[in-house]
């Protein structure tokens, strides 16, 4: 009886270990960080509803437990809504609203979002204004080239987004 006992509680260990291997804990509620070279807007920041935020495949909608991917962000803008002000919270804005040059964004597992931007402004501190469109000078070399593309197309979609 004891060697029965022994076995059935061994195997019983056994399953419950295997299935929780791999299992990442989850987070009660998504935890935001936005992130420049510079500064960051937002630290495991929870108090929001929802991301609104384009990717090369359309607008995307991100809120709490999304599916864990990585999406590519071109330039344009970036909108956290339901925001309240809290522990974490760095933007000094009120809409919620992003202008930036493009970047990454991360959905992981444990229910946290991490974006990443190679620069980034609230929008309302944007002056569109100082905008331009490249000039000839700079893109004589193939690194210039290639800068003033990309500053073209960035001017191009934040103009559209306006």
């Amino acid at each position: 009886i004891i060697k029965m006992f022994a076995n059935r509680v061994s195997r019983q260990l056994f399953y419950q270990n295997k299935r929780l291997f791999s299992v990442t804990q989850k987070l009660a509620k998504a935890e935001l960080t936005v992130r420049t070279p510079y500064r960051t807007i937002f630290e495991n920041f929870a108090e929001y509803t929802r991301i609104y935020v384009w990717t090369i495949d359309g607008l995307l909608a991100i809120g709490n437990r999304s599916n864990p991917r990585v999406y590519l962000l071109p330039p344009g803008e970036m909108e956290v809504t339901g925001m309240d002000k809290g522990e974490g919270n760095n933007f000094t804005g009120n809409d919620g609203k992003l202008i930036h040059s493009g970047g990454w964004l991360f959905v992981h597992e444990n229910n946290s979002i991490e974006v990443n931007f190679v620069d980034a402004s609230e929008k309302e501190d944007f002056d569109f204004d100082k905008l331009t469109l490249p000039d000839g000078l700079e893109s004589d070399s193939a690194a210039g080239k290639v800068a003033a593309q990309l500053q073209e197309k960035t001017f191009k979609r934040i103009m559209r987004v306006r």
